[in-house]
Formats: C-alpha cells, sequence, structure tokens
C-alpha cells in the first residue's frame, strides 16, 4: 500500500511542479500543503523532504538511499517533525526557532514539517513568523493544514499554499487492495486515503449506510421518528460520517430528478424509488438543515436531540414542499 501510495504522490502533478521547481532553484522555503485528508499530506511531505534532502531526482524517480530511507523512517537527523503531541505548543516554536539555525548534519538542507498548523495555539504560530519569513539559506519548511482558515492569515501569507488533489476510484482501490465494501468506501472518503482506511476496517459499514439510508427512504411520519432515532443512536460517535451519508444520498436522489449518474449505483432501486418524495426545492432546504446540524454539534449539543431535530424538520420540509 506505501509503494503504491509513493507512485501516486510522486506521480502527482503537484508533486512534479515541486520537482521543477527545485531543479530550476525557485523552491520555495515555505510550503503549506492544503488538504481535508491529513495522512495524505503527511505522506506527501514526507515525500518532498526526501527530495529536498536528496536535492534531485534519479531517472525521474526518487533515489532510494540513504536519505530517503532515513527520511522515511522518520530517523533523518536534518528532519525534523513536528508537533511533538497532538498541536504545535509554544516549547515546540522555540525548538523549531533554535533548531533552525542549527547546520545540517547529513545533508546539505534542512527541512522542518509542521502537520496540521491550523490546530496549534496562535502564540505558536506568531512565534514561528521571523522564522518562516526570513529562512536559513538551507533550510526548508513543510506545513500542512486540513483547514486554511484556521490558519493565521500573517502564516498563509508567508507560505507558498499547494492544494493536493484527491485519489480517484482506481488510485483509491489500488492503494487498498482487497476491500468488501469499496462503493460505499470510495464514495464516502471522497478520494481521501486515510478516511478510506477508516471505512475500510469499519466492519458493519454496510449496516450503518443502510440505517442511515432508511432515514431518506423509510421515514414517514413523526410517529416513527424514535424507532429511527433509537436505531441510529448506535453509531452516535460517527455523526461527521452519518451527516456525509445524509449528504450524498440526497445528492444522489438530486441526480436521479435531474438524469445523472448515481454515486451509490448498488443503492439505486431504493432511491430512485424515493426520488418523486423530495422535490428540487425540498432538497435544497434540507442541506442546509444538515449544515445547522453541524453547526448544533459543534456547539456540544447533545446528539440524540440534534438527529431528532433534523429528522423532524426534514419531515417537515419534505411535506410542505411537496
Amino acid at each position: 500500500m506505501l509503494e503504491t501510495l509513493e507512485n501516486i504522490i510522486t506521480s502527482s502533478k503537484e508533486f512534479k511542479m515541486l520537482c521543477d521547481e527545485l531543479e530550476g532553484g525557485k523552491l520555495a522555503k515555505t510550503i503549506l500543503l492544503l488538504s481535508k485528508d491529513s495522512q495524505y499530506s503527511f505522506a506527501f511531505a514526507k515525500l518532498l523532504s526526501t527530495l529536498i534532502l536528496n536535492g534531485r531526482l534519479k531517472e525521474g524517480r526518487l533515489e532510494k538511499n540513504e536519505n530517503y530511507f532515513k527520511a522515511m523512517s522518520l530517523s533523518h537527523p536534518d528532519l525534523k517533525v513536528f508537533p511533538s503531541k497532538d498541536r504545535l505548543l509554544v516549547a515546540d516554536s522555540e525548538d523549531i526557532v533554535e533548531e533552525s539555525v542549527v547546520k545540517p548534519i547529513f545533508a546539505e538542507r534542512k527541512v522542518f514539517i509542521i502537520r496540521n498548523i491550523e490546530q496549534s495555539m496562535e502564540a505558536a504560530q506568531n512565534k514561528l513568523l521571523k522564522t518562516l519569513e526570513e529562512p536559513e539559506r538551507n533550510v526548508y519548511f513543510i506545513l500542512t493544514s486540513t483547514n486554511i482558515n484556521l490558519v493565521l492569515p500573517t502564516i498563509r501569507s508567508r507560505c507558498n499554499k499547494i492544494e493536493l488533489g484527491k485519489l480517484g476510484s482506481n488510485e483509491l482501490e489500488a492503494c487498498l487492495g482487497y476491500c468488501e465494501n469499496f462503493e460505499l468506501v470510495s464514495v464516502l472518503s471522497e478520494g481521501f486515503i486515510g478516511q478510506a482506511e477508516v471505512l475500510n476496517k469499519m466492519e458493519n459499514l454496510p449496516e450503518f449506510f443502510r440505517c442511515v439510508l432508511s432515514l431518506v427512504t423509510k421515514l414517514k411520519s413523526s410517529k416513527e421518528l424514535l424507532i429511527y432515532s433509537k436505531a441510529l443512536s448506535v453509531y452516535s460517535g460517527q455523526f461527521e460520517l452519518i451527516i456525509k451519508s445524509l449528504s450524498l444520498i440526497f445528492e444522489d436522489v438530486l441526480s436521479v430528478k435531474v438524469g445523472m449518474p448515481l454515486r451509490f449505483a448498488s443503492f439505486k432501486s431504493e432511491i430512485e424509488g424515493v426520488s418523486s418524495d423530495y422535490s428540487v426545492k425540498a432538497i435544497t432546504e434540507i442541506r442546509k438543515l444538515i449544515d445547522r446540524a453541524v453547526k448544533e454539534i459543534s456547539y456540544n449539543c447533545n446528539f440524540m436531540l440534534v438527529m431528532e431535530n433534523l429528522l423532524l424538520n426534514i419531515l417537515e420540509v419534505k411535506y410542505l414542499c411537496r
């Protein structure tokens, strides 16, 4: 899987562009990799660090030398990965500032990877501003983020921002290998390998999805609300996945109405069978309700209360917008 993912990353247009910039002496000293998939962006960052430490490609490929193996195992003396814990602290930033002025030991360059910069303390980000703006001659910084809006504008302005693409269905399948529920994994992961691996290990994924699908296809009245919300309570720890599944199911209902292909092709009959129950206006309003439920959960509201309100409101919109 790791070798396959490496081949996908090094063949990507984003990686090739950075290779060309390095070879042309134009590679930015501070790079911000943007992707909702933190696992993919970290894998990308590690491979980019090996390229920087090696300084070039060999016959168009990363050279599998000592720099490569040490960097990939995170044991290279000139590769530093932060944060030391869950998020970057002021102490981490102080270590980065101090380390950045120390000359490389093994390679000609030194690389710092800072993961999920958006989760760090504001004070920790501010501590890095001068270092990121004026890095030492042979020092490179690779930052990753799942949400650029949470990164300080002063950090953003100092970085060359690279939006990483998602994996296609074939690439995802190649990375995962055997996957019993590949359609569900592929659609629900939306091309993000980290999420795909989590879903692939979810033994009850088909049962989970059918439970969510039943909210759209079988829930007919408020009298049944308790039955369905109770069934959903088993998955109370999967709120984000419930919401994503609901959103994608309603997108498929809309696709039926406008004659577009379905994402969940294996559930075509159920989705087609219910498409006449939801008008385009209803689906538009339901999307707003789903967004509101996400905000309510972010405010630490009770899972069951949020879900029951969401289902009740969906029923109401469904009948008001017929």
